[in-house]
């Protein structure tokens, strides 16, 4: 078996990657900083939202996100609308969003 690569896709190298970085930081901008171990898998989502007194869970094809001990019916959310839930959470405890969008959180802005 054997595999070609597409060679219209460019991939950059470490040291492309690099001056990217340094010529964005020189024009102002802030590269954005995950502490160490920060991770989207689902489960230590769990654990980090239970941390801040929330629950998350899943229900067929739909995301529940609200706080613990809330009484009702949880909305059903989508994929988008439960990252969405999911980084007001880490926002609102001084952690930085999975999506940072041009009008969303701009108190997460550096």
């Amino acid at each position: 078996m054997t595999f070609t690569q597409n060679s219209a896709i460019h991939v950059p190298s470490r040291s492309e990657l690099t001056a990217m970085i340094i010529d964005f930081t020189a024009k102002g901008g802030q590269v954005r900083e995950f502490k160490r171990g920060f991770t989207g898998d689902w489960s230590y989502l769990q654990d980090l939202l239970k941390g801040f007194g929330y629950e998350l869970k899943t229900d067929r094809s739909f995301y529940n996100v609200r706080k613990i001990g809330e009484k009702g019916r949880p909305k059903r959310l989508n994929r988008t609308e439960a990252i969405r839930a999911i980084d007001k959470v880490l926002v609102a405890n001084g952690i930085q969003p999975f999506m940072i969008t041009k009008h969303e959180f701009p108190e997460a802005r550096p």
